[in-house]
């Protein structure tokens, strides 16, 4: 009996591939890992099953992903480079920093009210881990670019002159953090609650990340606390002295 007849997980040798087959396998790969996912859960995804789904050897799959982790980091950074994409794109056009960082949480909202199977599976699945320190190193670089655009958008809503610190940047981004997981946690994570106006949260939503903002640089500057009833309304016009955008 030959070796690969008493040894299935070592299958005949394959046929080189050249560099655009391999892009194209390892998108297949993605492709059929996330359809797994979506469809039975993380449990049911594995090494040998997703090898099997393609026809071929196992050992393949570990070519491209060593392992069942990086296979799922793989399938987050290709969710969140897309993501930043459209977070880029979305910001052309747009004049000063307050319509930016609008357009910016639209942007954001829209993307995963798209692909709402692509939230759970980040935010929602009972493997993701908890802190930026135990994301895999692969992803790191593109979350912290996610994150970084965020951080970027938000202290740009700051006057000329004024550098907010640290602690005023991370404050301005948990809480549109909290506003805008907040609601698709809502709305994706509990599809069945009776949501009264769907619409009217949405904007509520991006109109308080404006808020949260305004009273924020408000602070920096000697302003008070509270945002002005232009920009509580949203209807706030950008401020002559705001810096022209962060693309």
């Amino acid at each position: 009996m030959s070796n690969t007849d008493q040894d299935p997980g070592r299958e005949r040798p394959r046929l080189r591939r050249g560099p655009a087959e391999m892009a194209a396998l390892k998108r297949e790969m993605l492709e059929r890992a996330r359809k797994i996912y979506r469809d039975e859960g993380v449990e049911a995804l594995s090494m040998r099953r997703l090898a099997q789904e393609l026809g071929i050897s196992t050992m393949a799959i570990y070519s491209y992903f060593e392992s069942k982790k990086a296979l799922l980091d793989g399938l987050w950074i290709e969710v969140f480079e897309s993501l930043t994409d459209e977070l880029l794109d979305a910001s052309k056009g747009q004049r000063g920093p307050r319509k930016v960082l609008e357009a910016h949480t639209r942007c954001l909202l829209d993307f995963w009210e798209r692909h709402p199977e692509q939230f759970r599976m980040i935010y929602m699945s009972l493997t993701q881990t908890g802190t930026l320190e135990e994301i895999g190193q692969s992803q790191q670089p593109v979350y912290n670019r996610l994150l970084g655009l965020m951080r970027e958008r938000v202290a740009a809503c700051a006057p000329d002159g004024v550098e907010p610190d640290e602690a005023a940047i991370r404050t301005m981004c948990d809480q549109m953090s909290v506003r805008t997981m907040g609601y698709l946690m809502m709305v994706i994570g509990l599809p069945r609650y009776p949501l009264f106006d769907r619409d009217a949260l949405r904007e509520s939503t991006v109109q308080g990340v404006l808020r949260d903002v305004a009273e924020q640089v408000g602070r920096l500057t000697g302003g008070g606390t509270s945002a002005s009833p232009a920009a509580a309304s949203g209807q706030a016009a950008e401020q002559p002295a705001l810096r022209t955008g962060s693309d």
